[in-house]
């Protein structure tokens, strides 16, 4: 099954490709816990509604600048930092990123389609911002490998005690190889 995961700071979109149609589902974190009271959720004025309003319908394109990436399409080796889950990776076309985590949605097979990029680059020309236009840009990358790493002991102490406590750690992994970079 070909399956194509794509990254943005506040959601995670799966969509899945079986029959020739992508079925699109979004897992986003809610705002308040449903526990809380509606007492204690402010209410929105009539020109705060408005605003808000209008900002849903402006795109993410007209959001942020638009850049002139001309001299970089030219450029032989390409060079981005892009973040998953808030975390920075430098890569280049055909790199190997291991992640310090396991990836939940995604399948040894799956490609990821990077959306949060803070730079773009070659030796030449440079093209930062937080985040560029998704639109601007294509990065693939696929996921190679599932695992753990390899157990080591780890000693937990608490202040002001004598006791040692001795723990056999495997932190996951996934490892992915970035397939494809182009602007």
């Amino acid at each position: 099954m070909n399956r194509l995961i794509g990254f943005r700071p506040s959601c995670v979109s799966l969509a899945l490709r079986s029959c020739g149609s992508p079925a699109k589902k979004t897992f986003c974190t809610p705002i308040l816990h449903p526990s809380f009271s509606r007492s204690f959720i402010p209410s929105l004025t009539k020109y705060q509604e408005q605003q808000l309003q209008q900002a849903q319908k402006e795109s993410c394109s007209e959001i942020l600048p638009k850049f002139d990436l001309s001299p970089l399409k030219f450029e032989q080796d390409l060079y981005v930092t892009l973040r998953i889950h808030n975390r920075p990776y430098l890569v280049t076309l055909g790199d190997k990123v291991v992640l310090p985590f396991k990836l939940k949605h995604a399948e040894i097979g799956d490609v990821l389609k990077f959306n949060d990029v803070t730079s773009i680059g070659s030796r030449n020309y440079t093209v930062t911002g937080d985040p560029i236009d998704p639109s601007l840009f294509s990065i693939k990358a696929v996921v190679i490998e599932k695992t753990k790493n390899p157990m080591y002991t780890k000693e937990i102490t608490k202040r002001r005690q004598r006791h040692v406590r001795h723990v056999n750690v495997k932190h996951d992994i996934t490892i992915l190889r970035i397939s494809e970079l182009s602007i």
